[in-house]
């Protein structure tokens, strides 16, 4: 069953992509602490409420500019050998503040041996703005002797079960080799989760994430070089040493020094809505494709996304279903009222229900090229169904052209009567 945090707020991915974008394209490690800093406050939450992630983008990004500010460039040392795996200790209601130096060097201490240098960090109850002072965090470059790689940690409270708190990224919408989760027997849950650049050549993003059933975190991210070039073919750290690093017992000093959640609910899993699943919608869609059509299910993707090819044409589709409902009704007359975009085509059909198509280029009034079609049908009992499609095999690849499906196809397939039941 699909939930109310199932999917993430399109406006912070895109930001964060566009972030790491510029970040990987720049020379220098500014662009790319700035990224840092407002990726790991705000990176995909998948199972988080829309509102609550464009909410509180703008802060984070200011909290990634301020953090990188703050602080110089640490010194260069050696580090020991990987930390041990071990459960992470209980809280202090009363918590003892960690240094930079302190977290840094516990951080270092948890590395395989090599050479560290501190770009940016800092200590536990240091943070300015509503909410820092439940996180730590911080990057730095790791050498292991086969070149220096980009590292950013980050140790954090949230009000996130090991469900939502560890998920691996959308394949759908960022290239990915691989991402494994695995459940631990405390309840606490690692996802190793290996990504691909869409920017530098060779570039491979490897994020490890573990959370607990009370909302700890620990998150990295490592990159086989700068974001602006790969040196390496891969990140230094392994799968196994990833998932060491984020499991060590050491983490319990951390999360001792930083407060409980205030006013917070307790860690829960996502409230389940009612509606169709993502495979219970792909399996009513696949049968009112066009005849000669053939689709897929998208790697590494949770969501209805649907890889479609007619005529030699291949096109990624994504669908929504909301039931009937009394806010569907007033959706269908905001629908019917609101200002259309230059390419928007709106029809009432003899039953009732709305339909709506529309072409979109780079923004909600560009019109050339045409990047991005849809169709949705507002049934008069207030149930919704969308059709986004995208000419490109996945979100990254997509391009100007002829898409497989027509806007009259899917208009066709959004208004079938199969969607009434």
């Amino acid at each position: 069953m699909s939930t109310d945090h199932d999917f993430e707020d399109e406006f912070a991915d895109g930001f964060a992509r566009a972030l790491r974008g510029a970040a990987e394209l720049a020379p220098e490690l500014l662009g790319h602490l700035l990224m840092a800093g407002a990726e790991q406050r705000g990176r995909r939450r998948r199972h988080r409420r829309r509102a609550a992630v464009a909410g509180g983008l703008a802060v984070l990004v200011l909290a990634g500019a301020g953090g990188f500010m703050a602080v110089g460039r640490g010194p260069v040392g050696t580090v020991g050998p990987v930390g041990t795996v071990g459960p992470v200790g209980t809280v202090s209601q009363k918590p003892a503040k960690m240094s930079e130096q302190e977290v840094v060097s516990l951080v270092t201490a948890l590395l395989p041996p090599g050479k560290v240098s501190v770009l940016a960090a800092g200590g536990t109850g240091e943070g300015k703005l509503a909410g820092a002072e439940y996180t730590v965090g911080g990057t730095l470059t790791f050498d292991d002797g086969a070149g220096a790689g980009i590292f950013d940690y980050r140790a954090e409270r949230t009000d996130l079960m090991p469900e939502a708190g560890a998920v691996c990224m959308d394949g759908f919408t960022m290239p990915q080799d691989s991402c494994e989760r695995t459940k631990l027997p405390d309840g606490s849950a690692v996802v190793i989760d290996k990504l691909r650049s869409e920017h530098t050549p060779g570039g491979r993003e490897w994020r490890a994430t573990w959370a607990a059933p009370d909302g700890r975190r620990v998150s990295v991210i490592e990159y086989n070089g700068q974001p602006a070039g790969a040196n390496r073919a891969n990140p230094p750290l392994s799968s196994e040493q990833l998932t060491a690093f984020v499991t060590a017992a050491a983490w319990e000093r951390v999360f001792a020094a930083l407060p409980p959640l205030k006013n917070a609910p307790a860690p829960s899993t996502p409230t389940p809505v009612a509606g169709p699943s993502a495979a219970e919608l792909l399996a009513k869609l696949v049968p009112l494709l066009p005849a000669g059509a053939t689709s897929s299910t998208p790697k590494g993707s949770d969501q209805a996304n649907l890889t479609v090819t007619l005529d030699g044409r291949t096109s990624m589709v994504l669908i929504g279903v909301e039931p009937a409902s009394e806010k569907g009704k007033q959706d269908e007359k905001y629908a019917e009222t609101s200002p259309s975009t230059p390419l928007e085509v709106r029809a009432k059909l003899p039953d009732g229900t709305l339909v709506v198509t529309n072409r979109f280029g780079n923004g909600k009034t560009a019109t050339d090229p045409v990047l991005h079609w849809t169709a949705e049908a507002y049934f008069p009992d207030g149930r919704h169904v969308s059709f986004s499609e995208w000419n490109g095999e996945n979100g990254y690849t997509a391009r100007p052209g002829t898409p497989a499906l027509s806007l009259e196809q899917l208009k066709a397939i959004a208004t079938d009567p199969a969607w009434r039941s």
